[in-house]
């Protein structure tokens, strides 16, 4: 039983770095999508990264850009068992989730809250691209 809904508690989105001593925030839009998620998989997900408090931010030498990690609104996840391709499909159908990149080298994606139209990303190196008809093809999304 978790804090936040039957299956998350505050402290598994808590910033992991030391300056911040467990700063949290999360969207509850992210977790009622995560609770679908998990739902329908019947695994528990694991959050690879949430919450990034801005001390964090910085050292990962991303403070030009703009980050829903920051503001409580994007997760990291995998879910034991299940591909990273078909974590992928099925949380385009969630309609909570505007923002979903595919990490094919880490295995793992990211989902978030974002306002807005949807973005479908795939990390290439160092690059975030567009997921075009092409890299759905090469990496079977």
């Amino acid at each position: 039983m978790g804090d936040l809904s039957e299956h998350w508690s505050n402290k598994e989105f808590a910033c992991r770095c030391p300056e911040c001593k467990g700063e949290y925030k999360v969207h509850l839009g992210l977790i009622g999508a995560l609770e679908m998620i998990g739902g329908h998989f019947r695994k528990k997900i694991k959050l690879l990264s949430a919450f990034w408090c801005d001390a964090y931010y910085e050292k990962l030498n991303r403070s030009g850009r703009r980050s829903f990690h920051t503001m409580g609104k994007a997760v990291h996840i995998a879910v034991d068992g299940v591909s990273s391709q078909e974590l992928f499909k099925f949380c385009e159908t969630v309609p909570e989730l505007r923002g979903i990149i595919f990490y094919p080298k880490e295995n793992f994606i990211h989902i978030d809250t974002r306002p807005g139209e949807p973005v479908r990303l795939v990390k290439e190196g160092n690059d975030y691209l567009p997921l075009t008809a092409e890299k759905r093809a090469k990496y079977g999304l």
